[in-house]
């Protein structure tokens, strides 16, 4: 007497191309007569995957509203520098801090490395920058604005015929890289204030 032959049980991608129609003819025939047998596991396998599909496939949401779609892009657009009102002008920084002319503990040398750092004062706020020479005639400037709101003040060097220009994030954070070493105008605009740092010699 011959036992029935014994079937490998259904993969989930048998499955899948099975419910998608994407199975040929034999793969299909196999497949059902694999379900029409005693194999309760695989009928659930195919239950369970046909269920997910048809939810995903129903599951849709509704496209979004073109207006919507422009003011969520525009929300994260940076904004644009504040425009000088008449009779603003430029208020001048105060170097609080220069590590050129500091004499700074060992443990701190150690810590910035051949970096320079400077700290600045900026009315109620400040400014802390430091400058690190990233290799021969290339400088990176990172700094961090001290002040309500960072994100609405916009940071802008010049050096030389370059100009570059950093939006600091909402904790003051903000990096200028590939900027040539020379003297440098640095200006920090906000909402309302406007300020301009000594001349610096990157």
């Amino acid at each position: 007497m011959r036992t029935p032959r014994r079937t490998a049980h259904l993969t989930t991608r048998s499955v899948l191309d099975y419910l998608e129609g994407r199975a040929g003819a034999a793969d299909r025939r196999r497949l059902e007569e694999h379900l029409a047998g005693p194999c309760p596991a695989c009928r659930a396998l195919v239950r369970e995957i046909g269920w997910v599909t048809e939810l995903m496939q129903t599951d849709r949401l509704p496209p979004v509203p073109e207006a919507l779609r422009r003011r969520a892009i525009e929300s994260f657009r940076p904004l644009p520098a504040p425009a000088a009102t008449r009779g603003s002008g430029w208020v001048a920084a105060r170097l609080l801090f220069d590590s050129i002319t500091a004499e700074l503990p060992a443990s701190v040398r150690r810590a910035v490395g051949e970096a320079r750092g400077l700290r600045y004062a900026l009315g109620d706020d400040s400014l802390e920058l430091e400058v690190e020479l990233e290799e021969p005639g290339v400088l990176t400037l990172r700094g961090r604005l001290e002040a309500p709101e960072p994100g609405q003040y916009r940071v802008d060097v010049a050096t030389g015929a370059e100009r570059f220009s950093a939006w600091p994030d909402a904790s003051g954070i903000f990096a200028i890289e590939r900027v040539p070493p020379g003297a440098a105008s640095v200006t920090v605009a906000g909402p309302a204030e406007r300020y301009r740092l000594p001349e610096l010699t990157l």
